[in-house]
């Protein structure tokens, strides 16, 4: 079987008038091949080229730095506009059984775990090498395991071992508020992770991960939600803790470490959600907060948080002392669903930004919005897809000096992104 992929990306953000705008537009497509499965194996390959139609100077212009539209093609190298190819899956997998539901695979692939996934909102997604494997016979127990040992980051071109990536993307502070420089300073020998997941009883769902990583830090994510149906409306009832705790232990300079020796956060997500049978109409209202305890850290270049307050186009990775609410709706448009609209509000109270040992990014407190239009075309036209996204982040800080690292690409700031995919 072959699968090809081609997407159109337009990129846009609006800053205050003193800080410049940017703008980027890129094109690309690939080809996947998945073999016939011969004796319960398979091999799959696949590979994506992108293109720099036109853009604003992303670059650094110090005091300045592009941070979103950059992430259309390579961040480590902002010039090259042609030159954009990556070799994606290439792996080795093997059935367990003739219904194909549990295997093991070798290779490059692409993985969705809640901390570890695809952070697929530019061009291409994360990709990760090493091993992973599912099984998934019985009928309430799930079970989830890989060691994986290179990583391919959104918005680059190249592999990476585990350590070497982190750095790859912009690194914030260290503890002792000094610019951090841990990039090619972390020595790690791999990702270790693991997963339970059950549905004992009936209405709710369970689910264990934990991601080790020798010499950086242990992460355990436990995350229950219970669902009851009733004339027509569902409810849910969510709730996600993680635990972290840093394995840290080499006497480099505090600017070179990644996470601090015996450093540990805290972190509970909790979410309630209404949704409409008959229309497919749903609301819900998050709620996320992170301890004082220390900072949530996680490394933007190998994923996207998995709180429930989470929006795109920002994180509160990086923070401690964190307060977050957010409330979404998603309604279909039309009776066929093939046009939908999300819309989000959220309100994050963050630590002060003269904070470096809560607030690795001096991210200051904002509100956020987003909608989003996604529209799938019929027809002649089937396989083609647009997603339409618009974003405001406000300045909830009245004290806020008003310079580059607290505004710049922060908040009040406006983005846009148009995005058309074609699948074939």
């Amino acid at each position: 079987t072959f699968e090809g992929h081609l997407r159109t990306f337009f990129m846009a953000s609006i800053n205050r008038d003193e800080y410049p705008d940017y703008y980027a537009l890129a094109t690309g497509g690939g080809l996947a091949y998945f073999s016939p499965i011969i004796k319960n194996f398979q091999v799959a390959m696949s590979g994506f080229i992108i293109y720099n139609n036109a853009s604003s100077h992303l670059g650094p212009q110090p005091p300045f730095a592009n941070r979103y539209e950059i992430g259309l093609f390579d961040i480590s190298n902002p010039d090259n506009h042609q030159d954009l190819d990556r070799l994606e899956d290439l792996y080795l997998r093997y059935y367990f059984s003739q219904e194909k539901h549990s295997y093991i695979q070798f290779g490059k692939f692409q993985l969705r775990t809640p901390l570890i996934n695809l952070q697929d909102g530019r061009m291409r997604p994360n990709l990760q090498e090493g091993f992973w494997a599912e099984w998934n016979e019985w009928k309430k127990i799930k079970l989830k395991a890989g060691w994986l040992t290179r990583t391919s980051p959104r918005s680059t071109i190249k592999w990476f071992d585990i350590g070497e990536s982190l750095g790859q993307y912009p690194s914030g502070r260290a503890t002792n508020g000094v610019k951090a420089d841990y990039a090619g300073n972390i020595e790690t020998s791999g990702i270790a992770i693991s997963s339970i997941s059950s549905s004992l009883a009936k209405g709710l769902d369970l689910q264990v991960w934990n991601y080790y990583i020798p010499n950086l830090f242990t992460t355990t994510l436990t995350k229950a939600e219970w669902s009851k149906s009733r004339n027509n409306t569902r409810w849910l009832v969510g709730v996600q803790h993680l635990f972290q705790q840093s394995l840290y232990n080499d006497t480099l300079s505090i600017e070179k470490q990644y996470t601090t020796k015996n450093e540990r956060a805290n972190t509970i997500s909790a979410r309630l959600s209404r949704t409409n049978a008959l229309h497919s109409d749903e609301w819900s209202i998050s709620y996320t907060r992170i301890t004082k305890n220390g900072r949530y850290l996680f490394p933007r270049e190998w994923g996207v948080e998995p709180f429930y307050t989470f929006m795109f186009r920002e994180r509160v990775e990086g923070s401690g002392d964190v307060h977050a609410i957010m409330l979404q709706n998603q309604r279909p448009l039309n009776k066929s669903k093939s046009l939908s609209l999300q819309t989000q509000g959220g309100v994050y109270w963050m630590p002060s930004v003269a904070n470096p040992v809560l607030n690795k990014y001096t991210m200051p407190s904002f509100y956020h919005l987003n909608a989003r239009v996604r529209y799938k075309f019929t027809g002649f036209m089937h396989g083609l897809q647009a997603d339409v996204l618009y974003t405001y982040k406000g300045n909830l800080d009245s004290n806020l000096e008003v310079i580059p690292s607290n505004f710049h690409n922060k908040v009040d700031t406006h983005l846009l992104s148009v995005v058309l995919d074609y699948y074939f």
